[in-house]
């Protein structure tokens, strides 16, 4: 996995990673679990969520126009999620 941008708090009601982005690394620092939910390219409905458990992280895969929303205790960064 290669990193290629910073770590981005998500903030609900704010939809992150929408444009050319297609895998997330996604990091929750609080002590209790957070739900991370995807957005639809037109940010008008929810897709689906995640529950991103206490000081854990995922890799997160959707399509380009799709983005991400969740609590500002969690924390996304734009990654090459390919195998090297």
């Amino acid at each position: 996995m290669r990193i290629l941008g910073t770590a981005t708090a998500l903030a609900t009601g704010t939809t992150k990673f929408d444009t050319g982005v297609t895998a997330v690394w996604v990091s929750n620092t609080d002590s209790s679990a957070a739900v991370v939910t995807l957005r639809n390219s037109d940010d008008d409905a929810d897709l689906g969520s995640i529950n991103i458990p206490a000081a854990s992280g995922v890799v997160i895969h959707f399509d380009a126009g799709q983005g991400l929303r969740g609590p500002a205790t969690c924390f996304g960064t734009k990654t090459d999620a390919a195998q090297r």
